[in-house]
C-alpha cells in the first residue's frame, strides 16, 4: 500500500506542477477571455466586471490531481476508474459557468489539463505488473487474509507466485460442537446468533495471527499457515494461534452463557503436511485454494474433542514440528482412513517457556496412565491419573480417562468386550466412534 501511495503522489504531484506551471504562464489566457465574452452576450455575468480568484483556482489545480490519482489507483476495476474520471472531469468543468453566476471569471483549464493528465497516468500504471496487482490480489484473495497481510504482499518486491505447487503447511479447523443441553432447548434465531458470534470471533482472531482463511461458516471455520509463502514455523504459528484462540473461545463461551444461558461447546485440531496450492474455479471467479494437508483429519480431531473432553487436539506431524517449543499430552490412538493405520492424538497444553517443573511432572504422570490404560493396566493406570490431578482444578481430559480406568477396574472384561478387543487390538477392525 505504501508503493501505491508513492506512485499516486508521484501521479498526481506531476500532474498538478504542470497544471500550475500552464496557469502561470497565461498561455491559456485567449480562450478565458473567450469564455468570459460568451457568459456576457448570453445573460451569465452578475457583475459590470470580471472578478478573478486566483488563489483559488491555484488551490484547486494543486490539491484535487493527487486526491484524484489516489482514488483511481486505488480502483482496481475499469469502471470504477472511468466513472471516477468522468466525474471529476465534469465536476471541474462546471465550475467555471457556476463561478460565472456571482461574477467570477474561473480559469478550470489547467484543471481539466491535470485531470487528463492523471487519467492517463492511472490508466497506464494500471497496465504495468505492479498496478495490476492489487486487482489480481483482490481476485485471488478476496478477504480471505488480514489487510495486514494483503499489504506485504502488495508491497513486496516479488510478485505473489500463484502457479500449482506444493507447500508444507498447518491447517487449524474450529468447530462448534453439539451439546446435549442444546436438545429442544435452543431455537433457530438463538442457533444463528451463537453461529455468527462464533464466526465472528475466529474469523477475525485467526486473520489477525497471518492465516489464510479457506473456510468460515457459523459452525465450522478452516485456516491454513503457511499457505501464501514458504514459513518454516508453519507448525508454531498454528499451535501459537490454538493456544491463544482457546482462551478468546472460552472467554466468549463464558458471555453467551451469561446472556442466553446455553452452552458454547467448541473444538481446535491442528494437523500438519504438504498441500497443493494453486487457483482453482472459472477464469472469471476464480480462488487461491488448496488440496491436500490433511483437511479431513484436521476436522476429525476437531470433532473428536468431543467425545475426549478436550479442547485442541494435535495430530502427530505438527506434534514432531512444534516438540521443542510446546508441550503436549497423548489422548488416544484414532484410526486415519486414508493411512489405514492408528495415529497418536495429544492436546496442546502450553508453550514450553513458562511450563513448571511440578507441571511438567504431572504431564508425565498423565503420559504414564495412558500407557497403562492402553496396557490394561487399570489399576496402575488410575494411580497414575490420581497424581497428575490438580486438586482443585477441573481437568476434563483427566476426568475422562480417569472413568476408564475406574470401569475397568469396577467391571471384569466380558466375552464381548475380549472379542472387541482381539478385533481391534490384534485385528484389523475398526469402531465406529474412532473412525
Amino acid at each position: 500500500m505504501r508503493r501505491y501511495g508513492t506512485f499516486s503522489m508521484a501521479i498526481g504531484g506531476g500532474a498538478a506542477l504542470l497544471g500550475l506551471a500552464l496557469a502561470a504562464s497565461g498561455l491559456h489566457e485567449p480562450f478565458l477571455e473567450q469564455a468570459g465574452e460568451w457568459y456576457r452576450t448570453h445573460g451569465w455575468q452578475a457583475a459590470a466586471q470580471w472578478t478573478r480568484l486566483r488563489w483559488a483556482e491555484f488551490s484547486v489545480v494543486a490539491l484535487f490531481p493527487p486526491g484524484l490519482a489516489f482514488g483511481m489507483i486505488e480502483s482496481t476495476r475499469t469502471w470504477q476508474k472511468a466513472a471516477l474520471g468522468t466525474a471529476a472531469a465534469l465536476l471541474s468543468a462546471l465550475l467555471s459557468p457556476l463561478f460565472a453566476l456571482y461574477g467570477v471569471l474561473f480559469d478550470v483549464v489547467p484543471l481539466l489539463l491535470a485531470i487528463a493528465l492523471v487519467i492517463l497516468g492511472a490508466v497506464g500504471f494500471g497496465r504495468t505488473e505492479f498496478g495490476s496487482r492489487k486487482r489480481r490480489l483482490e481476485r485471488a484473495l478476496g478477504t480471505r487474509v488480514s489487510a495486514r497481510v494483503f499489504s506485504s504482499l502488495l508491497d513486496a518486491a516479488v510478485a505473489p507466485n500463484f502457479e500449482a505447487r506444493s507447500r508444507k503447511v498447518s491447517m487449524i479447523v474450529c468447530r462448534l460442537l453439539p451439546a446435549d443441553e442444546d436438545e429442544g432447548r435452543v431455537t433457530p434465531k438463538d442457533a444463528l446468533t451463537r453461529g455468527s458470534w462464533f464466526l465472528r470471533a475466529v474469523s477475525s482472531f485467526l486473520l489477525s495471527r497471518g492465516a489464510y482463511l479457506e473456510e468460515a461458516g457459523p459452525e465450522r471455520i478452516r485456516a491454513v499457515f503457511g499457505m501464501l509463502r514458504d514459513e518454516e514455523d508453519h507448525a508454531v504459528k498454528a499451535c501459537q494461534a490454538a493456544h491463544d484462540l482457546r482462551g478468546r473461545l472460552g472467554g466468549l463461551a463464558r458471555e453467551f452463557e451469561s446472556r442466553w444461558f446455553h452452552p458454547l461447546a467448541w473444538g481446535v485440531g491442528v494437523t500438519s503436511g504438504t498441500m497443493s496450492i494453486g487457483l482453482c474455479g472459472d477464469p472469471g471467479r476464480f480462488l487461491l485454494a488448496g488440496v491436500g494437508g490433511e483437511m479431513d483429519f484436521a476436522d476429525r480431531l476437531a470433532l473428536a474433542n468431543a467425545r475426549l473432553a478436550s479442547d485442541v487436539l494435535l495430530g502427530p506431524e505438527t506434534c514432531r514440528l512444534v516438540q521443542d517449543r510446546f508441550e503436549v499430552r497423548p489422548l488416544e490412538l484414532v484410526y486415519d482412513p486414508l493411512s489405514q493405520g492408528l495415529r497418536e492424538v495429544c492436546q496442546l497444553l502450553a508453550p514450553t517457556e513458562g511450563f513448571s517443573e511440578e507441571e511438567r511432572q504431572r504431564r508425565d504422570w498423565f503420559w504414564k496412565g495412558v500407557i497403562r490404560l492402553r496396557q490394561k493396566q487399570h489399576e496402575e493406570a488410575l494411580e497414575c491419573f490420581s497424581r497428575a490431578r490438580v486438586p482443585g482444578v477441573e481437568d476434563r481430559p483427566l476426568a475422562h480417562l480417569l472413568a476408564q480406568a475406574q470401569d475397568g477396574i469396577a467391571t471384569p472384561e466380558s466375552r464381548s468386550a475380549r472379542l472387541i478387543r482381539e478385533f481391534t487390538d490384534d485385528g484389523q477392525a475398526r469402531l465406529l466412534e474412532r473412525l
